[in-house]
């Protein structure tokens, strides 16, 4: 039995699918429009690919309409929106970008009503997921140029829910702050939510008896079943009358919310009227149906200072057109993210995704943390995984059970050691289990 089902709009969230579609292809009509004449990127690229605004009169028209690239984010709008802004600059309020770990940061630039649209795009996945009026939520994402930690506190109060704005580390005395200021709520990747069950036993807490947990929102990585249930076992929500929930967003996206899970955790429920999303073939560009894997290609609806037209995320994922039972029939669902384009591991003829061998991984109750190690300095490439395994729990066919376990899945056969527990590294942050000798 699921927990009540409450809306943030309802007049939106339960709006008629044929009715959602026309509200899309009213918006995105204006928005080609908007960048045309305002944007000097996408006038110079809509003029080399041949199209103008006009030629936009249904939804599928949109595939006649050329890309956008991370690569083109950084040549043409670092560093407050370049070629892509169309607004003066004094009507941004602030910016949020990426890391820039592989190259210039990407950079999203904000309106006053980019901003609000965003809080309250928050506050709808805050309600879906089941935040409600007077919890209290711990938001372990970090604050700064990263959306998580701002994208979650300020979007809390909106639904009238107290924020503690940890951010990032200081996990024991953490652990102590939810215990004594009872809080009901969790935000954070998986590995760290996962962490925090870990700490919590190690300093000799009952989750279910000294806590008031109710709720994990988790994102920022990949995840799967078997993570949730340990993170939702590890914190006792399941007790309490919650669980682990899957939230969605880039800094593109304009932050987190853009996609998240409800109570009945059946997929991603993705808010198509703030963007419109389409699923490509990633390697012809081809559109694909629903149902058919593929990569995430987004449309910004409603953004003012940088909207972005047929941006590819590069995120795998397929989509789910069966109705959820929460009632937000036309907001289509997408499953889990599979994996990047970028993070895809070439090994021995197969592709490998990280994500494969965190489900192959979970499915024993004996593993604790895991790492994937790729040599790249042999050809072909080596890959090896190490296992963290308590070494009271080692038994002699544990590695060749693990091995069987992964060549089934990944139809691939990488090494696997088996190490004591405390060896790999933990993330409080999001977490990095590839590690690559260049």
């Amino acid at each position: 039995m699921h927990e009540e089902i409450l809306y943030w709009e309802p007049q939106i969230e339960l709006i008629d699918p044929k009715d959602l579609q026309k509200l899309q292809l009213k918006r995105l009509k204006r928005q080609i429009r908007y960048v045309y004449e305002r944007s000097a990127f996408y006038r110079r690229k809509f003029d080399e690919k041949g199209v103008k605004p006009a030629d936009l009169k249904t939804l599928k028209d949109l595939e006649k309409f050329p890309f956008t690239t991370k690569e083109d984010l950084r040549q043409y709008g670092y560093p407050y929106g370049g070629d892509f802004l169309c607004v003066p600059r004094e009507q941004l309020i602030c910016w949020h970008m990426t890391s820039g770990t592989t190259g210039k940061p990407t950079v999203m630039p904000y309106t006053f009503k980019d901003y609000e649209d965003w809080m309250h795009m928050m506050a709808r996945y805050y309600v879906c997921a089941g935040v409600k009026k007077g919890d209290i939520i711990l938001n372990n994402y970090g604050y700064g140029l990263f959306t998580g930690g701002i994208g979650f506190h300020g979007s809390a109060f909106l639904v009238g829910a107290a924020v503690i704005p940890w951010s990032i580390g200081r996990t024991e005395a953490m652990v102590d702050a939810l215990k004594d200021y009872k809080a009901t709520c969790i935000t954070g990747t998986p590995s760290y939510a996962y962490y925090i069950s870990q700490v919590i036993r190690k300093m000799g807490y009952d989750a279910e008896k000294d806590f008031n947990l109710r709720l994990s929102l988790n994102g920022a990585e990949m995840w799967t079943e078997d993570m949730r249930k340990r993170i939702e076992d590890g914190l006792a929500l399941k007790a309490h009358g919650g669980g682990a929930r899957g939230c969605y967003g880039a800094t593109e996206l304009t932050g987190p919310g853009a996609a998240g899970e409800c109570p009945y955790e059946q997929g991603y429920h993705y808010w198509t009227d703030h963007w419109y999303l389409e699923i490509i073939n990633p390697e012809t560009g081809e559109a694909l149906e629903p149902g058919e894997e593929g990569e995430m290609v987004f449309t910004h609806l409603i953004r003012e200072a940088m909207p972005l037209v047929r941006y590819r995320m590069r995120d795998i994922l397929k989509l789910i057109t069966d109705p959820c039972e929460c009632g937000r029939k036309a907001f289509w669902r997408f499953d889990r993210i599979r994996g990047r384009t970028d993070d895809v591991i070439h090994f021995k003829g197969s592709k490998v995704w990280p994500s494969a061998v965190e489900e192959s991984l979970m499915k024993f109750p004996q593993a604790v943390e895991y790492q994937i190690i790729v040599d790249k300095t042999v050809m072909p490439y080596d890959m090896m995984i190490k296992v963290e395994v308590p070494s009271s729990e080692v038994t002699p066919d544990l590695k060749a059970k693990i091995e069987a376990e992964l060549a089934r899945n990944l139809f691939a056969r990488p090494a696997v050691e088996i190490v004591d527990v405390g060896t790999l590294p933990r993330f409080e942050g999001k977490a990095k289990r590839i590690v690559y000798k260049e």
